[in-house]
């Protein structure tokens, strides 16, 4: 198979050889032992998971592969990721609903595993790529939908398209070129890494059969402008799903203590990495602006993030947060917990202080982040920074929530006292329906249908 899988990617070599070398010697472990210490690393983290159970149980690469070849009157998706983002999640529960459509995924980080496992017909933790190309080189589906995310998994695309024969659609999580600059990138990941992500993401516009965004139709133009796009492009957001709308009606925390609470679900800088990167996810001096007017300020990390590794990466909000009454710092919560919990507070938080070093303009223009779909389920109104553009014509589009100034910030505590509180959320209740995966699916499903076709 080793042969077979370095023949295929051997095409890569007219475009890039040093993108060839970084696969080969870098990315897919042909190494028998570097494939067996990373074999050893994932069957810890399985275990952390789920213990034994996890490690021993989990289906093997033959299995696997029958299982996706064997024939069925339903039509096989298969996934493909590193992290699976919760919006894999959101498409896979209303694709099973239509009854049509098995949903298969083939992942390496396992700390979503047990949710996964309960809205996916299969659910595959690979240890090592090259377990990854040799199921993909087999692998006969409906068709493959790759999940790239910001210059970490783009590169699945190459494996996919050139070791496979099925149409290949692809998800840009976060468009690489739109988040940071090559020179950022090469000071936290490196220069391979880098080269490599941004080759992947040219790859992938060039050469995927079906091309999916989560951001606003500007984006795909900025795309067209910079690659030789000849495939359909599909814009189809996390939709807010039905199945994590809370049940039941929850007391606020406001009605228990008079002040205003916020919440935050989402991405946080980690505290070792350079501070002036990803600085719209680095919180502190928002914290104290907040906190500073009586208002309660609550952040719950992305569930993604290892539990082996909450304290070190974080320990600077911990640290605040002991000594701010105000102020609360938790690890992240699965949708089903994070909606009910959150619809706790007064309003989810989209806001950010843009002068720390922050996403390159067109991201911050036309993305639409997941977590926005997460406070419609939880019924919560949004407070926006105007600087994203998209979210904030949404926002006003719907009157769901307060689009902010930067210098509205520190008035807060007086400026929503000024909103009809009442009115923003029953809007929430509108567009939630309007803003569904269940409402938007067949979407998804007909551009299936015409990249397969």
């Amino acid at each position: 198979m080793s042969d077979t899988i370095k023949e295929k990617l051997s095409k890569i070599k007219e475009f890039n050889k040093d993108v060839y070398d970084i696969l080969i010697h870098d990315k897919l472990e042909f190494d028998s032992l570097t494939r067996f210490k990373k074999i050893i690393k994932q069957s810890l983290r399985k275990c952390k998971v789920g213990g034994l159970k996890v490690v021993f149980n989990n289906t093997s690469p033959k299995q696997i592969i029958n299982r996706i070849n064997t024939p069925s009157h339903k039509k096989k998706i298969l996934y493909i990721t590193i992290t699976p983002s919760l919006n894999l999640l959101r498409q896979s529960i209303s694709i099973r609903k239509k009854g049509d459509h098995e949903t298969i995924i083939l992942m390496e980080n396992p700390w979503l595993y047990n949710l996964m496992e309960k809205h996916f017909d299969v659910v595959y933790i690979y240890n090592t790529y090259y377990e990854l190309a040799n199921i993909i080189l087999e692998a006969k589906p409906y068709i493959i939908h790759v999940q790239g995310t910001m210059l970490g998994a783009d590169f699945l695309c190459i494996l996919a398209k050139l070791l496979n024969g099925r149409k290949i659609v692809f998800e840009f999580f976060d468009v690489s070129s739109f988040c940071v600059t090559k020179e950022d990138s090469i000071t936290v990941w490196g220069e391979k890494s880098t080269e490599l992500g941004f080759f992947a993401e040219q790859y992938a516009c060039e050469n995927a059969d079906g091309i999916i965004l989560g951001y606003s139709p500007e984006a795909a133009n900025i795309l067209k402008d910079r690659y030789n796009i000849k495939s359909p492009i599909l814009e189809f957001h996390a939709y807010a799903s039905s199945e994590f709308i809370p049940k039941e009606n929850r007391t606020k925390y406001s009605s228990e203590d008079g002040r205003l609470h916020f919440v935050y679900g989402g991405n946080v800088a980690a505290s070792n990495l350079p501070k002036n990167f990803l600085g719209d996810n680095r919180f502190h001096k928002l914290i104290e602006a907040l906190t500073s007017q009586g208002i309660c300020y609550d952040i719950f990390t992305t569930p993604h993030i290892s539990s082996l590794k909450f304290d070190q990466f974080f320990s600077e909000y911990i640290a605040i947060a002991k000594k701010n009454n105000l102020f609360r710092f938790m690890r992240g919560l699965h949708p089903y917990e994070a909606a009910n919990e959150f619809s706790r507070y007064d309003f989810g938080m989209m806001i950010y202080l843009f002068n720390l070093g922050t996403f390159l303009k067109p991201q911050n223009d036309t993305r639409l982040q997941g977590k926005f779909f997460l406070y419609l389920e939880a019924g919560l109104p949004i407070l926006i920074s105007e600087e994203f553009e998209f979210i904030s014509k949404l926002v006003r589009e719907y009157e769901i929530g307060i689009v902010v100034k930067q210098e509205d910030i520190y008035n807060l505590s007086k400026i929503i006292p000024t909103y009809d509180y009442d009115k923003l959320r029953e809007n929430v209740l509108v567009a939630r329906r309007e803003l569904s995966m269940d409402a938007h699916i067949h979407t998804l499903l007909k551009f299936y249908e015409d990249c397969a076709g």
